[in-house]
C-alpha cells in the first residue's frame, strides 16, 4: 500500500476545469468536485485498501504524513462510504484491488494596501463623507490596511491497484475534490468534509460495483 502515497496531489489541477462541481444549499459548506478516468467499469473491482495516513499540504514548509484524529476521521469517511457500496476493505493486503490516498492542502492569502489619504474607506458604501467629521485636511503619513484569508481542501484519488505502474505511477481511475473558505476551526472543518465526501459518493453513482 506504500506505493499509494507517490501518487501526485496536482490531480487538483485536472479537477479544477470539472464543468459540474456540487454546491451545498447552505451557506460555508464546501464545493465537491469529482470525476471518472473514462472507460473504466467499477464492477470489476470488490475489494480495496487506503493510505491509513493523510498528506498535508500548506500548513508547514514541508509537507507530511498525518495520523491525526482529523486525519484519521476524514480516512473513515471515505472507508465508510466505500463500504456502503459493497466494497471489501484489506488493509495493506497486496490482493486489494483498488487504493485511495487523500490530500489536506491549505493555503492562506494575505493582501497589503499603503494608503495616505485620511479617508481611505469613502470607496465603501455606507459611510458619511469625511466632511461630516469637519474639514480635515493636510498630507499623511501612508499606513497600511491587511486583510487575509484562508482555503482548504481535500483532494482524493482512487487508483487501480490491479493495472501495475505506468512511467512509475499508478492508474487514477476516480478523482475527488473538495474545497472551499477555512473556518477559524480545523475540527469543524473536518466535519464540513466528512459530510462533503458523503455528497461525493451520491453524486458518483457509478462507483457502485453492483451496476
Amino acid at each position: 500500500m506504500k506505493k499509494i502515497l507517490l501518487i501526485s496531489s496536482l490531480a487538483l489541477l485536472a479537477l479544477a476545469c470539472h464543468k459540474e462541481p456540487y454546491s451545498q444549499d447552505g451557506d460555508g459548506e464546501y464545493l465537491v468536485y469529482t470525476a471518472p478516468a473514462k472507460d473504466v467499469k467499477f464492477s470489476e473491482f470488490r475489494t480495496f485498501d487506503i493510505a491509513d495516513s493523510v498528506l498535508v499540504i500548506g500548513q508547514t514548509k514541508k509537507p507530511y504524513y498525518s495520523k491525526s484524529d482529523n486525519a484519521l476521521a476524514l480516512i473513515q469517511a471515505y472507508r465508510t462510504n466505500m463500504e456502503k457500496l459493497g466494497y471489501v476493505y484489506l488493509p495493506s493486503n497486496p490482493e486489494a484491488q483498488l487504493g485511495l490516498q487523500v490530500t489536506y492542502a491549505e493555503r492562506t492569502e494575505r493582501f497589503v494596501q499603503y494608503y495616505d489619504d485620511p479617508y481611505w474607506w469613502l470607496d465603501y458604501p455606507g459611510y458619511w463623507p469625511a466632511g461630516y467629521w469637519g474639514n480635515w485636511t493636510g498630507w499623511y503619513y501612508p499606513y497600511p490596511v491587511t486583510y487575509s484569508y484562508t482555503t482548504n481542501a481535500l483532494i482524493t484519488d482512487m487508483v487501480d491497484l490491479t493495472a501495475g505502474e505506468e512511467n512509475g505511477k499508478l492508474k487514477i481511475i476516480w478523482s475527488c475534490y473538495i474545497g472551499g473558505p477555512a473556518s477559524a476551526s480545523l475540527n469543524y472543518d473536518v466535519k464540513r468534509m466528512s459530510a462533503a465526501v458523503d455528497q461525493a459518493f451520491a453524486q458518483s453513482p457509478y462507483l457502485d460495483p453492483s451496476k
